[in-house]
């Protein structure tokens, strides 16, 4: 049995570290402006219109994906059971506060696919009661 949590706490900690280095590229898009045209090939290559977006508006979405991955990352924390109801009703205020915001709707409608299932379908929920 103890080698099994052994095991689970390896993998969890190799997920982790994937996790981080994910949130670290994020920040490397909001750093660096040449980066940050990335995405918006991506957005092209997929055939989503990004035209209308400045120099300007693409580091705006690009922090807003940053954030976004953060909050999946609580969530997933939550569905685990690893952080309370109430640290997690914090994170979800903070969560409900910033969806407002276009650059963040516009990451949700463009990400389907890109993020965990049930986070992505609680923004989705959450987007559903705004309007």
């Amino acid at each position: 049995m103890t080698f099994r949590e052994q095991n689970k706490a390896t993998r969890e900690a190799a997920y982790q570290r994937a996790l981080d280095d994910y949130t670290d590229s994020m920040k490397m898009l909001v750093e660096n402006p040449i980066l940050g045209r990335l995405p918006m090939e991506m957005a092209r290559i997929r055939n989503q219109n990004v035209s209308q977006f400045s120099q300007e508006d693409m580091t705006i979405r690009n922090y807003m994906l940053l954030v976004y991955g953060i909050f999946e990352r609580i969530h997933l924390l939550y569905l685990r059971k690893w952080i309370d109801k109430a640290t997690w009703d914090q994170w979800d205020l903070f969560l409900k506060s910033i969806s407002d915001h276009p650059a963040f709707q516009n990451v949700h409608r463009t990400s389907e696919g890109m993020f965990d299932k049930p986070f992505y379908d609680y923004v989705t929920k959450v987007l559903s009661q705004k309007k």
